[in-house]
């Protein structure tokens, strides 16, 4: 039986609207997955460009830390090759008769300037020169205040020269003389080493 003409009109009218509607919702569900789907890709994109800046950042870090580790590792071994240069000077220098002639120039520095009660300080081996010091201590006119000790605390020559009447020390050890002059004994090794092309 053929539907009225109205009613068949509305159920077309009707398939047209739904079917309207479901391209609309098809059409809006599309740029919604595309909305999401960029904003996913922006989010990417972000968050591996931010990932991307703490790897730099980090490996700029870690580069830098390298840097410093091997200079560090390079002072060191200018440390370990000072400290031989340095024994090995003085075991040259204590075999050298100039050795003798600093000794004794220390001690009359010394004696010069103390009035009474003095005590000399010396290394073992450097005991042998107790007559040439007791010799300078009574050309300044104080033999009867003076003693001459061993120390050794003094690993590498010269002597300290305690003043009992003031309380001073006069610390002339070949020790304390490089403390006071490491900083440019180091500048000067620095500098040669740059020159010949070893960088820190």
């Amino acid at each position: 039986m053929k539907q009225p003409p109205l009613e068949e009109s509305i159920r077309k009218e009707s398939k047209e609207t739904v079917l309207i509607i479901r391209e609309r919702e098809a059409l809006e569900i599309k740029q919604l997955e595309e909305a999401c789907a960029a904003e996913i890709e922006e989010f990417r994109e972000k968050a591996e460009a931010k990932g991307q800046m703490k790897i730099e950042k980090e490996l700029s870090r870690l580069e830098n830390k390298g840097i410093l580790e091997r200079k560090k590792l390079n002072l060191c071994g200018l440390d370990d090759f000072m400290s031989r240069m340095v024994k090995e000077a003085v075991r040259i220098m204590r075999t050298d008769p100039r050795y003798k002639t600093f000794l004794l120039a220390r001690v009359r520095d010394a004696v010069g300037g103390i009035r009474a009660g003095i005590e000399v300080y010396l290394k073992k081996e450097d005991l042998v020169f107790e007559k040439e010091i007791m010799e300078i201590v009574r050309e300044a006119g104080r033999n009867s205040d003076a003693a001459i000790h061993e120390d050794s605390a003094i690993q590498w020559g010269g002597c300290t020269i305690r003043d009992e009447s003031d309380g001073r020390i006069f610390n002339n050890t070949i020790e304390r003389i490089y403390y006071r002059k490491s900083p440019m004994i180091r500048r000067e090794i620095v500098k040669i080493l740059n020159e010949g092309g070893f960088s820190f």
